[in-house]
């Protein structure tokens, strides 16, 4: 998510709240950007792919923004963000988007973290 305060843009993880930079420049958190400015931080995909896990009802994707998406077909949500400015209390990631955040840190060579995929 992309917030504007005192006239700077805010890049913060849509499923936790955490502002990409909340702590010193030297701990910034590693993030994906999915569409329309949606924004998952590693910790919360780390925990996605561990606790994803099929929907009751069809779902909306934040990170894709694909619509009515089959139960199916597992989906992840925080299950409990701290409130903050930052945050998203709707986002949901579908399993396409959370494996392919987690191929996208897994490429990133400043990020010390590898997926193993094991689906």
């Amino acid at each position: 998510m992309q917030r504007t305060e005192q006239g700077g843009i805010i890049i913060s993880c849509d499923f936790c709240g955490t502002d990409w930079d909340a702590y010193d420049e030297s701990q910034q958190r590693p993030m994906v950007e999915g569409h329309r400015g949606s924004v998952i931080c590693l910790p919360c995909l780390k925990q996605a792919l561990a606790e994803m896990k099929p929907a009751a009802d069809p779902y909306f994707c934040t990170l894709c923004v694909r619509e009515k998406i089959e139960p199916s077909l597992p989906r992840w949500f925080h299950p409990a963000p701290v409130p903050s400015p930052g945050l998203n209390a709707h986002a949901v990631a579908c399993r396409d988007c959370i494996h392919q955040a987690a191929g996208k840190f897994s490429k990133d060579q400043d990020v010390p973290w590898r997926w193993e995929r094991g689906d």
